[in-house]
């Protein structure tokens, strides 16, 4: 298959802007747990000094200190954090989603198509014009022994109408069954709709990945 460079590209600037999310949000995660942690440390500061009644004056001035620290630290974290969001989701993301969809309708589908398909389309006309061919010759040879066909029914008919024979027996064209052909219509529709839905090329088919060359 071949490569959708802006695609690839797309997906290494989202993983980088993915990644760097991460530090961000790991950076706000880390304040926020030690916002918790110096909570925590002065309400135990309080709790010792409530259940013990010694005074802790410059230890809960430290703490609440800790906390507006911690405090003012989350908030910077955030504000950083918003900052990065916006850059990535704007300038920081330089290719968008829309310019891959163009990209891909626009650039991707005609080069590819133009890279596989003279190669398809030669070997469907070349195998549509040998079926064709060789159905155009098959019902030239059914039209060519139409008058022989007709004329031995009539003899047929007549040996039993004379007595000459007990029987009238069904006399064919040679070529009157299109099967005889080698050709059986209904199983090829059959075979192409099984293969458009993702079978294997069936057993008996020779694949040919090349046009048939012309014998000179």
């Amino acid at each position: 298959m071949k490569t959708f460079e802006l695609y690839e590209q797309y997906l290494r600037q989202n993983e980088g802007i993915a990644k760097a999310r991460k530090a961000y949000d790991e950076k706000v995660k880390a304040a926020e747990q030690a916002l918790a942690d110096a909570k925590a440390k002065l309400d135990e500061i309080v709790h010792v000094e409530i259940t013990t009644g010694a005074q802790k004056t410059k230890d809960k001035a430290a703490a609440r200190k800790a906390v507006e620290g911690a405090e003012k630290d989350l908030a910077q974290a955030k504000q950083e954090r918003d900052a990065a969001y916006k850059y990535f989701s704007g300038a920081g993301g330089s290719i968008t989603r829309p310019q891959v969809v163009q990209a891909y309708l626009n650039e991707y589908v005609p080069a590819v198509k133009a890279e596989h398909l003279p190669v398809i389309q030669e070997r469907m006309k070349q195998g549509t014009d040998l079926i064709l061919s060789a159905f155009y010759d098959f019902q030239q040879l059914k039209r060519e022994y139409e008058d022989i066909s007709r004329e031995v029914k009539v003899i047929d008919r007549a040996a039993v109408r004379h007595g000459e024979q007990k029987v009238s027996y069904a006399i064919p064209n040679p070529f009157g069954r299109v099967v005889d052909s080698g050709i059986n219509i209904p199983k090829l529709v059959s075979q192409l709709d099984e293969i458009a839905k993702g079978s294997e090329l069936p057993a008996e088919a020779t694949y040919y990945k090349q046009p048939l060359k012309e014998e000179n």
